[in-house]
């Protein structure tokens, strides 16, 4: 057979490379875009491999120096002006303050060395903490993020904080806060994040700088945000990487847990538990802030009286209303406070379910069913008869007066139940058109709850006592003082139950299944620890995660 001349051969492959000139070019970019995937993922992470027991391996995992956390459009990366969520959470990587909470919300000390209470103010002595631009963090700034809080006014989240503040004076690293009001200087009002006098910028693309752990490094409003780790830091320096991943679609997160597409985040929904079960995710329960009460009028004579009350509590099975009524994502507690607040013991319900006590507690106070229709009457054959109210809007909530209902008409009692919407809510609130309410609140990380005891409370409720241990916790007392307050606080809103706790919701934090860290994150810092979390992802060429993980 007759070979083509090599000149020919050459004259065809031109012909045909000229041709398909397109498909050459593409085939040569996704494979150099495959080759730039691998070189930056395997710079990002260590390979490991598990083995079975006879020694040969199983499977492979990549152990990863970046972790990766879902993340909502936000308006500003500005830690003194933005109202985002996650802005609140993220810059508090990014930023130090005066002083911090732990987990059982008690004060610790964090840009501070040392200090010294008196009445109305604190004497402070400033670490030498520098800022991520290697400039010192002295009482200059101090002073001037106390001003920016203040001038930018109820817009700032920091604002309730410091507008508690009359003056901030001193010089390098000696600084004193003066308080308005002696009843107003509890040091968890110095809990806002610190900014540097000659950088910051209240325009909203300011890219922030701080004391704190990590450092901003980058960010595209359409893709992400990255962190590193601040070389500057005062204390230990992180050794991992944060990208923050902007979804569309944030209720898809736990999707890209599974890809290992995403580490790990807190999810506020009560399904996350179960789902993240169901997808073999790790999950760790968080005590959240969100509390579910059982409210009485005290502008009802009958509920006025302390042990119709206790009554009234005994005849509710909470354990049953947190599997039922709240999907298992809750926990019962000793008062309305965070439970453990301060680090005390949370010793649950302190009324447990017990019917029979309830009815022999109604009975002692003078109710009887004399007609044997069912319903309690007093000595004057009146109806023991309440009218129990709830937002209708919260489905959760409402499904639990309900069973509350049911619950206090098996001891005798006549219970009108009125689901309304949040207007007529509000309202029959208000004018006090209600004998019990089933309702929730939401607390932030100082838990000044003032405005439940303090005249013109929802129930009406007046005790001094109660009032005085509460203006306690909010001066400028050690850790150990504080509990102490809280510790005869507690008894007093055990024994006269003017809300009775039905129980306290609790967030997930979901992670990928290969997951460790020293630390859980808490319902006010949801990256708490997040230096100590360390994961590994499944080694899949076809994983989606592969061309995600490092497509920032």
């Amino acid at each position: 057979m007759l070979k083509p001349p090599k000149d020919n051969i050459i004259l065809r492959t031109l012909d045909f490379l000229h041709s398909h000139i397109i498909i050459v070019i593409i085939v040569v970019v996704v494979l150099i875009s495959g080759i730039s995937v691998i070189i930056m993922a395997n710079s990002d992470s260590t390979t490991t491999s598990d083995t079975t027991s006879s020694g040969t391996s199983d499977s492979k995992y990549v152990t990863s120096n970046t972790v990766y956390i879902p993340m909502h459009r936000i308006s500003s990366l500005n830690p003194l002006s933005s109202k985002d969520d996650d802005t609140y959470y993220i810059t508090q990587m990014i930023y130090s303050s005066l002083f911090e909470l732990d987990s059982d919300l008690n004060i610790k000390k964090d840009l501070v060395s040392s200090y010294t209470t008196h009445s109305g103010s604190v004497s402070i002595k400033l670490k030498n903490a520098d800022f991520s631009d290697g400039s010192s963090l002295t009482a200059e700034d101090v002073i001037y993020t106390v001003r920016e809080i203040k001038s930018i006014g109820s817009k700032s989240p920091y604002y309730v904080y410091a507008n508690k503040i009359d003056s901030v004076t001193g010089s390098g690293n000696s600084v004193t806060v003066s308080f308005k009001s002696s009843k107003d200087a509890a040091l968890d009002n110095l809990t806002f994040p610190i900014v540097s006098s000659s950088d910051y910028s209240k325009d909203s693309g300011y890219k922030p700088m701080g004391s704190g752990q990590y450092k901003y490094s980058s960010y595209d409003k359409k893709s992400y945000l990255k962190l590193v780790p601040n070389e500057d830091y005062y204390g230990d320096t992180a050794k991992n990487k944060i990208n923050f991943k902007l979804l569309r679609y944030y209720s898809k997160a736990m999707s890209f847990v599974t890809t290992d597409a995403i580490t790990g985040y807190v999810s506020t929904s009560n399904t996350a538990k179960s789902d993240a079960e169901d997808k073999n995710l790790k999950c760790a329960e968080i005590k959240s802030n969100e509390g579910e009460y059982l409210g009485f009028n005290f502008k009802n004579s009958v509920l006025s009286q302390k042990n119709i009350r206790k009554a009234i509590a005994y005849a509710v099975d909470t354990k049953s209303l947190v599997k039922d009524n709240y999907g298992g994502d809750a926990i019962t507690t000793d008062t309305i406070f965070y439970p453990g607040f301060l680090g005390t013991k949370n010793k649950g319900d302190q009324y447990k379910y017990d019917q029979s006590k309830a009815v022999k507690m109604l009975k002692s106070a003078g109710y009887a069913d004399s007609d044997d229709d069912g319903i309690l009457e007093d000595s004057k054959g009146k109806e023991l008869s309440l009218t129990l109210i709830v937002n209708s809007n919260d489905n959760s909530r409402a499904d639990a007066a309900a069973t509350i209902g049911e619950e206090l008409t098996n001891i005798g009692i006549k219970i009108n139940l009125k689901k309304i919407g949040w207007s007529a809510y509000k309202s029959a609130i208000k004018s006090g058109d209600f004998d019990l309410v089933v309702g929730g609140f939401s607390f932030d990380k100082s838990y000044n709850l003032r405005d439940l005891f303090d005249k013109g409370n929802d129930l009406n409720y007046s005790n001094s006592v109660v009032v005085s241990a509460v203006d306690k916790l909010e001066t400028t007392l050690t850790a150990d003082e504080q509990k102490s307050a809280y510790e005869d606080l507690r008894k007093e809103l055990v024994d006269d139950i003017p809300y009775y706790c039905l129980c306290y919701k609790e967030y997930s934090f979901i992670t990928v299944s290969r997951f460790t860290s020293d630390v859980k994150p808490t319902f006010f810092d949801h990256y708490r620890g997040i230096s100590t979390w360390q994961w590994k992802k499944t080694v899949t060429p076809d994983k989606a995660s592969d061309t995600y993980e490092d497509s920032n």
